[in-house]
């Protein structure tokens, strides 16, 4: 197809008048992409009077030898006309706007001279992101558009919707199930994720999170919709059962326009409370909220099968390996050193303990410490797990540490497997420590006992220098007692958080709501220091957690900001509930202020 295009402009190029030889460049003016081959091509008479001058190719890098190919061309009276069409394959090596000078050609005593070739070399990333830009711009705006008695929540069910996607609805225990929150859209939106879903009876391995902004174009219904990954989570489950994967919930404002406007659809969301709209729409522009939520995924989990179960499977599921080495081979008497078994592959790690070690006697083991090397974006996770336990001996000798055993279940074949390790020796020797020693040479060459002395001044350096800890310490103490008492004054009580909102019980709902909800988020914001992005249900939640909130009292807060996007959001009259309300978060609050400590911003 490309040759009989050329040909085709080759029959034009030969009407050029005889005294002048044909000469020309052809690119195909686009951006290029770093790493991507690209083609130049020179065409020419035929003639072996004519001679050829490359241009210097600066920037790039020639993949090959220029390819030449001969084709036979008839002009308007049948003359027949041999062109040569000579190809440079380049490989583009790093983003930048260049210019490749124009080539040239010599029949005798006339010369003739090609173009400049203007190459713009793009990055991936910019690749990548001009392609989303041209798929983008090939939305049609009839989204947008709002008729005259057109149902505004009807079009933003068909044109903004929120859907979990999961890889698996039955697992074994410790087999990842992998949950994907996606929002699809079609409309000028700004999305508030007001509650993210409950994962009880998993381990949780976030892969994906809003603020990695990831987002793709999928077609739906010959529709194209920009589809954001809200979050996307390992959930490795902890026991066999029937768990479910709870909704998450969204509040969306969504704009329409009552001219039809060729405007591409934008999205915003966040994860909080959602900030005050900044300035009107703008005209003819109507605002719209709703609320949506996924659906609840249920997930049957069942036990690893009890036939040909090892004795020492511990729940490890996957697929794995074992090693064991000391980190020395030879230790003196009461030196340190460490027992390092590495478990390698792919399963539910965070949930492997350290396999069973059958330890010689005349070894005093101490608790192992664990690390982790892993990849969170593969399901199940890939990487390793270390455990480095610490242990010493008093007595001189040669210990084995035998073949460690570790047991897995494997799903993909639906059966167990057991890695072994090799047996590590480990030998204890009889010399000692290098204090030790100095002081023994001491003694030899003198012929005294300085053990004595060199001990006491040890122990008046120490002395000495627990003397300065303690003058620093009370020092400090000092320092701290007068910022307590040069200190700002004391935080506001609950009752003066909650002011505002007493003084609007008599106001709308959407006023007293907004007023009550901003009451709450000020107080979580001084106590338990949430503030920006962290001003989220579900960040609430793990922070209270930490503070030993105890279930009901969460249980009482998350009702009653729920009571306010309820108050906020729908059409419902709850006037004789707002003092309620307000009494209740106002116990609840003061039992959470009394254990807390200030947040200082």
């Amino acid at each position: 197809m490309k040759k009989t295009v050329l040909i085709s402009i080759l029959l034009i190029l030969t009407l050029v008048a005889s005294s002048q030889f044909v000469f020309q460049t052809e690119f195909n003016q686009r951006a290029v992409e770093v790493g991507e081959s690209f083609r130049i091509q020179y065409l020419l008479e035929d003639r072996s009077d004519i001679e050829f001058y490359a241009p210097d190719f600066n920037g790039f890098r020639q993949v090959n030898q220029p390819e030449v190919h001969i084709a036979v061309t008839y002009g308007s009276k049948g003359e027949k006309k041999n062109l040569r069409n000579i190809i440079y394959t380049l490989e583009a090596l790093k983003p930048g706007k260049y210019t490749i000078p124009a080539a040239g050609a010599r029949a005798g005593n006339q010369f003739e001279k090609g173009d400049d070739v203007l190459v713009e070399v793009i990055s991936k990333e910019e690749a990548a992101r001009r392609s989303m830009q041209s798929r983008f711009n090939s939305f049609n705006s009839e989204a947008f558009f709002l008729a005259p008695g057109e149902d505004p929540q009807q079009k933003i069910r068909k044109n903004l919707f929120l859907k979990v996607l999961v890889d698996k609805r039955n697992c074994f225990v410790g087999e990842p199930v992998t949950a994907t929150f996606k929002l699809y859209s079609r409309l000028a939106s700004r999305s508030d994720i007001v509650k993210n879903p409950g994962f009880y009876g998993f381990t949780v391995q976030d892969v994906i999170n809003l603020e990695d902004g990831q987002s793709d174009v999928e077609t739906i219904n010959g529709n194209k919709f920009d589809v954001h990954t809200v979050r996307k989570v390992q959930l490795y489950p902890l026991q066999e059962g029937e768990y479910t994967i709870d909704p998450m919930e969204v509040v969306t404002k969504v704009d329409f326009s009552g001219s039809s406007v060729n405007k591409k659809p934008e999205q915003e969301i966040r994860e909080g409370v959602l900030p005050d709209d900044p300035a009107p729409p703008a005209k003819g522009v109507q605002t719209f909220t709703t609320s949506m939520s996924s659906t609840s995924i249920p997930i049957i989990v069942k036990p690893a099968p009890a036939k040909n179960r090892p004795s020492d499977f511990a729940g490890a599921t996957g697929n794995f390996s074992i090693t064991s080495a000391f980190n020395k081979g030879e230790l003196g008497k009461n030196e340190q050193g460490e027992l390092i078994i590495t478990i390698s592959g792919k399963g539910n790690f965070t949930q492997l303990a350290s396999p069973l070690i059958k330890w010689p006697e005349g070894l005093e083991v101490f608790d192992a410490s664990v690390r982790d090397e892993l990849d969170h974006k593969v399901s199940p996770m890939k990487g390793k797990r270390t455990f480095h336990i610490p242990f010493l001996s008093a007595k001189p000798g040669t210990y084995t540490i035998p073949s460690i055993r570790f047991s897995f279940f494997d799903p993909d074949s639906n059966g167990f497997k057991t890695a072994v390790t090799q047996p590590v020796l480990i030998k204890i020797t009889t010399k000692e420590k290098p204090a030790e020693k100095a002081i023994e040479k001491a003694n030899l060459l003198t012929g005294h006992d300085y053990r004595g002395t060199i001990l006491a001044m040890l122990l008046l350096v120490m002395v000495s220098i627990g003397g300065i800890i303690l003058w620093r310490r009370k020092l400090q103490e000092a320092r701290v007692e007068k910022l307590k008492v040069n200190k700002d004054p004391l935080p506001p009580t609950v009752a003066e958080l909650l002011k505002p909102a007493y003084e609007n019980l008599d106001s709308a709902n959407k006023e007293f709501y907004t007023v009550f909800r901003q009451c709450i988020w000020n107080f979580f914001t001084i106590y338990l220091g949430l503030k920006g992005s962290a001003m989220s249900r579900y960040s609430l939640l793990m922070a209270m957690d930490q503070k030993g909130v105890d279930a009901s009292a969460q249980q009482t807060i998350l009702t009653i900001l729920e009571d306010c996007e309820t108050g906020l959001f729908a059409d419902v009259d709850m006037q004789g509930d707002k003092k309620v309300l307000l009494e209740n978060i106002t116990q609840v609050l003061e039992s959470i202020q009394k254990t807390a400590t200030v947040i200082q911003s």
